[in-house]
């Protein structure tokens, strides 16, 4: 099935005519408003009446809340001041409307703080978004524990900050939900959402982390694309028509309601709302955040105007609740892009974090914007001289086994007849509801995609070019593919990483609760893990990190560089080396607590290698 492009965009002469977007960055004022409308579907679970009060906005019972109808806290780290020694954080509180403005109380080891005000993000019907700025002073020499409040009543929570001269501790994960063709049964097989969630939360009860990276795919809103309102569009046989198919006030009405209820169901009755309470988070946004292949597209598809208006809901709610901001505050709460919503953060005076926006800008054609690059490293040339580790976090991992033979498979699969992929996965369909091979996404997505190669070739040089200059080790981490493994960038001929600049590591961990893939397609992948030149002084390949499942026996097949088990990773400064100590969290075939497979990321030696 082909797809409408709009005549006012595309021609035969000047193909697809590029998005205008106006002075915030969005196209043509950002999401259409239409207020007051409500076409949800009843029955739908993405109600919000089935989820608050729609005359208070007081949360039902199965919703996660205080007794004060409060939902939340989430924590969120913002950066770390290293010229005043201060932390800096940001609590989100979901609050009836009619409720006066919350507060939040630390209590530092001593007297209770002066309340910190909030500032008012955003409303839903009857329910308000509310940030709250909060700070601590870093001692030099000591972790500290911060208890905190919100109004100063209710339940007593707490994180922990690093001192000055402390190891900072970080988690990383991805993949937080479950595809829609993942049965009961399958969930049940694995142990449920939660065998990770409680290893992670038992090791932060135990040795507290500082933050944790959460590497995408925060929720799956795919489940959008299930409501009736979108068959008249669908049903649309006439690219060019139905390209050029307005949004209505109908499908703005539903886009706003479903990502409102189905984050605010996600976030807050789960165990990664309990996380957030104690382990402050900073996020980086996948395609499940947005949808399923966000940008991977056809642009006739891509810039549709269905596409275009329904992406700005999609990215309005991700704002609200993974970033703690809207759309009029986001620069001025550090996120900056061409249009897009990159990050840089301090994880003390030696680390680093990068967090790319892949995929607001992303196309057929680019992942992100030349004029997004050039801001990334505008601001990665102001890094502190303490910088040894920058760690960059990627929703899919740039070091990853090549998949051109599937991509070329695809490339002609609409006229092969067939239905199902079965050798990918089970029930799978060929083609999805727009018509396209149905993992053709999946392969546009990735860095090794063809499409994508020269790109990820001009970042890769351009961070060594900075890791020369400024001896700062680059490590990569990723998640998306529902796998763990380890690979890296080196110098060729080698050179000892303590002195190649070339050296970076790329760390992959994904999921912690999605279903990992098949032992098949893990091995077709396994297959073309090979070592391949990035260019004539640098190469790239997998780790065999797995020599032994978490059983203690070979993995399946001898799988050793990738395997398919749900996990997690954590990061440690070693202050004595300058090293980074990673860990691959697995989970046990017994569907309780996980193994970890450690990786050691040098710090780059002073006078590095040329």
């Amino acid at each position: 099935m082909d797809f409408p492009v709009s005549k006012g965009q595309f021609n035969e002469r000047d193909g697809i005519q590029p998005t205008q977007y106006d002075e915030n960055g969005v196209p043509f004022g950002g999401p259409a408003r239409y207020p007051g409308m409500s076409s949800t579907p009843p029955g739908d679970p993405d109600r919000y009446e089935g989820n608050f009060d729609p005359q208070t906005g007081e949360p039902y019972p199965h919703m996660r809340r205080r007794s004060d109808g409060i939902i939340g806290p989430a924590l969120m780290l913002v950066d770390t001041d290293l010229a005043t020694a201060t932390w800096h954080g940001s609590v989100l509180v979901l609050v009836p409307a009619r409720s006066p403005p919350p507060t939040v109380v630390l209590v530092d080891g001593g007297a209770p703080s002066m309340p910190f005000p909030a500032v008012l993000l955003d409303t839903f019907r009857m329910t308000a978004f509310y940030r709250i700025d909060i700070k601590v002073a870093l001692d030099v020499s000591r972790e500290k524990r911060i208890e905190y409040r919100i109004n100063n009543t209710g339940p007593t929570y707490r994180f922990f900050v690093p001192g000055q001269t402390t190891e900072w501790r970080f988690a990383f994960w991805s993949c937080n939900g479950w595809s829609l063709s993942v049965s009961d049964k399958e969930k049940k097989e694995l142990g449920g959402d939660n065998v990770v969630w409680d290893d992670l939360l038992q090791k932060h009860n135990a040795v507290p982390f500082h933050v944790q990276v959460c590497g995408g795919d925060q929720l799956y809103s795919d489940k959008i694309w299930q409501s009736d309102i979108w068959k008249p569009w669908l049903s649309i046989k006439d690219k060019y028509v139905r390209r050029d198919t307005e949004f209505t006030r109908e499908m703005a009405a539903y886009a706003d309601e479903f990502y409102f209820t189905h984050y605010a169901k996600c976030f807050f009755s789960s165990k990664f709302g309990e996380s957030m309470e104690t382990i402050p988070i900073s996020t980086i946004v996948d395609d499940h955040d947005i949808w399923d292949g966000i940008g991977s597209y056809p642009d006739y598809l891509q810039n549709s105007k269905v596409f275009v208006q329904l992406k700005e809901y999609a990215f309005k709610y991700w704002r609200l609740y993974q970033a703690h901001t809207n759309q009029q505050l986001a620069r001025q709460h550090g996120y900056f892009g061409s249009h897009g919503y990159c990050w840089l953060k301090q994880f003390g005076p030696y680390t680093a974090a990068l967090g790319p926006d892949t995929r607001y800008e992303r196309s057929l054609s680019q992942i992100v914007s030349q004029r997004s690059y050039d801001m990334i490293f505008e601001r990665l040339e102001r890094l502190p001289p303490s910088v040894r580790h920058l760690v960059v976090f990627l929703g899919v991992p740039i070091v990853y086994p090549r998949l051109t033979y599937i991509e070329k498979t695809l490339s002609g699969i609409k006229s092969l007849g067939l239905t199902k992929l079965s050798f990918i996965a089970k029930q799978r369909a060929i083609v999805n509801i727009w018509g396209e091979p149905e993992l053709s996404d999946d392969m546009n997505d990735h860095w090794t995609s063809e499409v994508h190669m020269a790109e990820r070739k001009a970042l890769v040089l351009r961070l060594q070019d900075l890791a020369r200059r400024r001896n700062i080790r680059v490590t990569f981490v990723g998640g998306d593919v529902h796998c763990c493994g380890a690979g890296r960038f080196a110098s060729s001929p080698a050179v000892a990483p303590e002195r190649d600049f070339r050296f970076m590591p790329q760390i992959i961990s994904s999921a912690i609760m999605n279903v990992p893939p098949p032992n098949i397609v893990i091995r077709a992948v396994h297959s073309s893990a090979k070592t391949y030149a990035l260019d004539a002084s640098t190469d790239e390949m997998m780790y065999r990190l797995f020599e032994q499942d978490v059983s203690g026996k070979p993995p399946p097949n001898n799988n050793a560089k990738l395997l398919g088990r749900r996990n997690f990773s954590s990061y440690v400064e070693d202050l004595a080396t300058g090293s980074l100590i990673v860990n691959i969290h697995v989970q046990n075939e017994s569907n309780r607590g996980t193994k970890a497979y450690s990786i050691n990321v040098p710090a780059l030696a002073s006078g590095n290698a040329v």
